[in-house]
């Protein structure tokens, strides 16, 4: 076939493909919004590296060309530079008149089913293939093959079977075709170029989307794009043709059948995903798309660094697809696709690493612990006491929220009645009433006691005293025990019995003492006692029998003496009490403490107090 028929026929084998991809060399339009770009459409084989598993010469051989009747012999060796048929013939450029081959050995060698021969083309990256031609030095292969690769190191995919015989070689069906909803990505075999003829520069063409029902949806079409795309392709030649002359094993004849290719070029793109337009090696010499619209990696796979903020995708004739850019509210350098933030939000791109203590997708927000009041302002420390919070998040002004009993903007100080900040807050104080007189230390909640209390609430009395009692100014009563002794205890034995004398109806045998010892009954008028004569300026109330006699169940008990007047200026502002007994006497001048009125009549009412103890005496 002449090379203006193989124009011809290449151009009506990929036509599909060629419009799919069809695209503007720039990624950007005249107004400078981004378009689908493709890099140029090449021979990917070109000079590229080929590996065969076969090749004359090793050692030096004869070989003959099948002509028809007769047989044009020659000699391959290796070694010779100019009678070597190595693999560099397969990618090389040449033309027609003075062409170059790959040639395997001979089926003198045993080249021939069930040995194959394998040909392997690495292209150095990912390819959108839209082509794969193999022109013969000899005639085609009864049966061969052909697969590829996605990456490298991967597994092999058939690509397209090609034998006479398709059922037993290769377990298709002949000329066999996908239907629509069938996977495309199933390689089918045909017989149409397992023909012995033409002898010589017979051509093989693979169009890796003809019978694919999506080609003319290839932008919607992942299962096409994956189908297209290689990294390396493998021929396997399984079965020379032959006359069937070899069955009689004669060298010359043996000689004559073997591999033998002038051409392999496969035809597509530098696979860039829509976002590149040229390709380029890098510093470690790879191949790789020189990626616009924000995107990166070998085939522009994935979006560029800080550029995750919608997910990447593959550039279609309607979009480009352009990558966008993180909100990150300037304090963030990283950023990372997050799948359900899109979802729920239409902005994926989630910020790592925030600087100055903020935190959030787009680190619009202060840490944890942290707060600001608006928007502009840094973030500060929270700083909640750790014991005294329930949190260590505050509020949007910096107030921590506080365990009962604590107080303060960061929870740091005890409440008025409590103590001893720790974990889970401060403690209640219970200093007890009868023993203390209201202050307590708020570091460790010790209770100021009355003088003869102690402990830390101030609940027991100290040694030496006994009893303790709410209206006792002392807490406890000191020990009475005629200096036998200086350890007591109460006893439940006992109960306190008040004498009184209200002087309002019955005088209960007071007397009045005047100087020289006079007594004087009292005078009861209208309600009011007087002591008489009146000419005396002081005077005494005797006490009757009742206070009198052993009163040292009294010991502790308080002596009240109250006095009312029609005016303030006449109550006594001081009165005199003498005890005496057992050859003791004890006087004590005694000064108004408390002034109440009567409910009654609004008068004005003084009271004297005296408590007995033994420092009295």
């Amino acid at each position: 076939m002449d090379s203006s028929a193989l124009h011809s026929l290449l151009f009506m084998l990929f036509t599909t493909f060629s419009y799919v991809l069809a695209g503007m060399d720039s990624c950007y339009n005249e107004e400078g919004v981004s378009s689908r770009c493709l890099p140029k459409f090449e021979n990917a084989a070109f000079n590229r590296t080929v590996i065969v598993s076969n090749v004359c010469g090793i050692p030096p051989e004869d070989y003959c060309m099948q002509t028809g009747s007769t047989r044009s012999c020659h000699f391959c060796d290796a070694l010779d530079l100019e009678l070597n048929h190595n693999a560099t013939y397969l990618t090389d450029f040449h033309t027609d008149e003075e062409p170059t081959w790959w040639q395997s050995q001979s089926m003198f060698y045993g080249v021939q089913y069930p040995n194959s021969v394998n040909i392997t083309l690495h292209l150095g990256k990912a390819f959108e293939i839209t082509y794969v031609r193999l022109k013969f030095y000899t005639s085609r292969p009864e049966s061969f093959a052909i697969y590829k690769r996605t990456e490298e190191n991967g597994p092999w995919q058939p690509y397209q079977y090609y034998s006479a015989s398709c059922r037993k070689m290769y377990w298709r069906d002949n000329k066999g075709f996908i239907r629509p909803g069938e996977n495309e990505m199933t390689a089918l075999c045909t017989d149409e170029f397992s023909d012995i003829s033409p002898l010589t520069g017979g051509n093989v063409a693979f169009s890796t989307l003809e019978g694919r029902p999506s080609a003319y949806n290839f932008d919607q079409s992942p299962v096409l794009q994956d189908w297209v795309t290689a990294t390396d392709i493998l021929i396997s030649l399984d079965r020379l043709n032959t006359f069937g002359d070899e069955f009689f094993k004669d060298p010359k004849v043996l000689r004559s059948y073997f591999y033998a290719i002038s051409d392999f070029s496969v035809g597509g793109r530098c696979k860039c995903n829509g976002h590149a337009s040229d390709c380029v090696t890098n510093e470690d010499g790879r191949l790789v798309c020189a990626c616009e619209h924000n995107t990166a990696g070998v085939d522009c796979q994935h979006c560029a660094p800080f550029y995750q903020d919608r997910p990447w995708a593959r550039a279609t004739a309607d979009s480009a697809n352009q990558c966008v850019r993180c909100n990150c509210s300037g304090i963030a350098d990283e950023c990372v696709f997050d799948a359900e933030q899109y979802r729920s939000t239409g902005s994926g791109g989630r910020c790592v690493g925030c600087r100055e203590n903020t935190a959030g997708p787009h680190c619009e927000r202060c840490r944890e612990n942290f707060f600001r009041s608006l928007p502009q302002q840094p973030c500060q420390n929270c700083n909640c006491n750790a014991m005294g919070s329930m949190s260590l998040q505050c509020d949007a002004e910096g107030v921590c929220m506080c365990w009962p009993g604590v107080s303060g903007v960061k929870c740091d100080i005890c409440k008025s009645g409590f103590h001893s900040l720790g974990p889970g807050g401060c403690r209640l104080c219970e200093c007890d009433a009868r023993g203390s007189v209201g202050v307590y230390s708020a570091e460790d909640g010790r209770c100021h006691c009355k003088t003869n209390v102690e402990g830390q609430s101030c609940n027991r009395c100290r040694p030496g005293s006994f009893n303790l009692q709410l209206e006792n100014p002392d807490g406890c009563k000191k020990c009475f025990c005629f200096g036998h002794s200086l350890a007591c205890s109460p006893s439940n034995q006992y109960m306190a019995i008040n004498i009184t004398s209200d002087f309002l109806e019955d005088p209960d045998g007071w007397k009045g003492v005047f100087s020289g010892g006079l007594e004087q009954s009292l005078i009861w008028k209208e309600g009011e006692v007087y002591l008489l004569p009146y000419r005396e300026e002081n005077g005494f109330y005797k006490a009757p029998d009742k206070y009198l006699g052993n009163r040292l169940l009294s010991y502790g008990r308080t002596l009240s003496l109250s006095f009312t007047a029609e005016l303030e200026e006449l109550l006594p502002r001081s009165v005199t009490v003498t005890l005496e007994g057992f050859g003791i006497l004890v006087t004590a001048d005694l000064y108004s403490q408390q002034k109440t009125y009567s409910s009654l009549e609004k008068t004005p009412i003084n009271t004297f107090t005296l408590s007995w103890y033994s420092e009295h005496s």
